[in-house]
């Protein structure tokens, strides 16, 4: 009965969860209430606050499973393949995929970024996934050197770099597809981070 019980709520909480996301990608992060998210799953306000105790709660969650859906897509493409040179191909190419399959994640994402300087909160796990993120490019960046493949660069910096710069092009084309033909840039994308990591 327990375990029953606890499937039920994990439900109920992906329920809401799911409900939060289409709203903010409709209205933005700055314009919607709890009531909209308890319409939107087709509960209560109070069945919405039984799982999450404010709004804030909700919002956090919500981008926490965001970060979690685009890091498990990018670590499942390079997992495929065994060169560093691949790898780092497919991570490039699921932050593409990511943004053809699922554009409102980035819109979402920036109504969230417009609130780091003011929301601790958000902040402190937004670095922490950016962090985890970035890793996935340090990781097979480090195994690339080890094989003498790539150059002597600062890993962890050019991870930073490439993650900043996939991401922003991702966000880019989801708010205005018509700015550049994403796959065209994304083949740019890994021309120039492999020319980067392979010069003498």
């Amino acid at each position: 009965m327990a375990k029953k019980n606890l499937e039920r709520e994990e439900r109920r909480k992906i329920q809401i969860v799911q409900a939060a996301y289409e709203v903010i990608a409709t209205k933005g992060y700055n314009n919607f209430t709890i009531e909209d998210i308890a319409n939107q799953a087709g509960l209560s306000k109070g069945g919405v606050l039984h799982y999450f105790k404010t709004k804030e709660d909700i919002l956090i969650h919500l981008l926490e499973q965001i970060y979690m859906i685009i890091e498990k897509t990018i670590r499942k493409r390079a997992e495929k393949y065994q060169s560093p040179e691949r790898k780092i191909k497919a991570i490039i190419i699921g932050y593409v995929t990511i943004a053809k399959k699922q554009p409102a994640f980035y819109r979402v994402m920036a109504d969230f970024w417009a609130q780091i300087t003011i929301n601790e909160r958000i902040r402190d796990i937004n670095t922490k996934i950016f962090e985890k993120m970035s890793n996935e490019f340090k990781k097979v960046i480090d195994m690339g050197k080890e094989q003498a493949l790539f150059g002597k660069v600062d890993s962890s910096g050019i991870a930073y770099a490439i993650t900043a710069m996939l991401i922003n092009t991702a966000m880019q084309w989801t708010f205005n597809s018509a700015i550049y033909n994403i796959d065209h840039v994304g083949r740019q994308c890994i021309r120039m981070v492999m020319s980067y990591l392979t010069r003498p």
